[in-house]
């Protein structure tokens, strides 16, 4: 490895850029500065050492980016370029967002992202106003997921405004599919399923934050199912008006996987006297996983609370899989919000009622709300939610399929976790007790009590009758 020769001590070319990039507070004159090649509690300037590498633009005794400038020195050129040359009334719309970009933790990850993604090509085209501001513009970005992480942070600063993701997906894939279908009665009531029933329904869901980051996929599904069956029946010179069951069952024999997801539009049809009454045969029931044995169950538990090696957002989710039968997705819904904290202890809002989480859990959960690890580096902060488990995207969470993998590495598979959860509350607690505190239904929480074979309503029962009986 080259050396490179300092006045008294050689230093390799890799220590010397880790030193160039490190900061102490000098423990002979105090202020804050790059340590010393030979003396490492002292700044270069106490060790009479040559301060190498200072910003020609700020005086920072930092690692220099480019023209002898320090990383955010090089930044701020760039940005104040793109404001100059763009149009003032998008620059100025950009403000927060550009502002935001400028003034981030991370410059050196900021520039890379500037050299390398295309998503800082539809920010000079916003920039310069050759793309309008707006949502309907990036969505005809086809850029991939670089335009969505850009339109987080664009919402996140106030330069968009917000709105229903998930209906918004749905909108673009009636946009697209609509459109395959020849003008007519049938094209116009497959748009009305899509708008008064899919759409109104799903925004709904979203208001309440009820849905997550892959609700549209049903509603997706049910509206290609009901094109795909239009079209069929185009093709065999019938309408939907006039399809008939033989023909239904007909399209589904010929190898159509829509079986379960045409149904929801032939019961919208037929309520709304658009066709004859047609029905496909029910979807098979998927037996219920095989539980965890409450052994391993258990096991699983105390290794994610004091296993330290551990990710902090594996260990605080995989135990609300193992003790509270927590979905993923949910999970990954959570926000700060959700949270309490009162004399010591953290409570958690998973249904109407918070629960009080015990130790070590409580401040396993507290402390991910304060650190929350793998946020974006780039035009961080704003107003997104302050999701617990923040994804890499500013204003989102870690994506559910990424999650699910990370918690089967530690063998938790979350089905049957959740299934050895369900079963150990509803033997342990009423139905309307577990309902109310993890954010279930009734029924659900029923169902699990039955197949747990809990006796909480003879037991209740019982008791109601013995305190009549008991003298006053």
């Amino acid at each position: 490895m080259r050396l490179r020769l300092g006045d008294e001590d050689a230093e390799c070319e890799l220590c010397s850029r880790r030193r160039m990039a490190t900061r102490i507070d000098c423990a002979f004159c105090g202020r804050s500065g790059r340590p010393s090649a030979r003396d490492p509690d002292r700044c270069e300037r106490c060790a009479g050492e040559r301060v190498r590498q200072v910003c020609v633009g700020c005086g920072a005794e930092e690692l220099n980016h480019t023209d002898q400038r320090c990383a955010r020195c090089t930044l701020k050129r760039i940005l104040d370029r793109l404001a100059a040359s763009g149009d003032p009334a998008a620059v100025g719309r950009l403000a927060p967002y550009l502002d935001a970009l400028a003034s981030g933790p991370q410059p050196w990850t900021t520039l890379k992202w500037i050299g390398r993604s295309r998503g800082y090509e539809t920010v000079v085209e916003l920039a310069a106003g050759t793309r309008t501001i707006s949502h309907r513009a990036l969505d005809e970005v086809d850029r991939g997921m670089t335009t969505s992480f850009l339109r987080a942070a664009l919402v996140s600063h106030g330069v968009l405004e917000r709105r229903g993701e998930q209906t918004a997906r749905l909108d673009r894939a009636a946009r697209a599919a609509l459109p395959q279908l020849p003008p007519g009665e049938d094209r116009t009531q497959i748009r009305a399923f899509a708008t008064w029933q899919l759409q109104h329904d799903l925004a709904r869901r979203e208001r309440r934050g009820q849905t997550t980051r892959k609700s549209a996929n049903s509603s997706v599904s049910y509206l290609r199912a009901a094109v795909k069956l239009a079209q069929w029946a185009h093709a065999h010179d019938l309408t939907l008006e006039r399809l008939r069951q033989e023909d239904l069952d007909c399209w589904l024999a010929e190898g159509s996987a829509a079986t379960v997801m045409i149904r929801p539009f032939l019961k919208w049809a037929h309520r709304g006297g658009l066709i004859a009454p047609l029905t496909t045969t029910p979807p098979t029931v998927k037996e219920h996983t095989a539980p965890l044995d409450d052994d391993t169950r258990l096991a699983y538990v105390r290794r994610l609370l004091t296993d330290h090696d551990l990710d902090l957002r594996d260990r605080v989710a995989g135990c609300l899989v193992l003790l509270y039968a927590q979905p993923v997705s949910r999970i990954l819904m959570l926000t700060t919000e959700h949270l309490t904290t009162n004399r010591g202890r953290t409570a958690i809002r998973l249904g109407n009622t918070p629960l009080e989480l015990p130790e070590p859990l409580g401040a396993l959960i507290a402390t991910l709300a304060r650190e929350r690890p793998g946020r974006a580096s780039t035009a961080t902060g704003g107003t997104a939610p302050q999701w617990l488990f923040q994804g890499m995207r500013v204003g989102t969470p870690l994506d559910e399929t990424h999650f699910r993998r990370r918690l089967k590495r530690l063998a938790i598979q979350p089905l049957s976790a959740r299934t050895a959860a369900q079963t150990n509350l509803a033997a342990l607690l009423p139905p309307t007790i577990v309902a109310d505190l993890i954010g279930v239904s009734a029924s659900a929480a029923s169902n699990w009590y039955q197949l747990a074979g809990g006796e909480w309503n003879r037991y209740a029962a019982h008791a109601a009758a013995r305190d009549e009986r008991a003298p006053s």
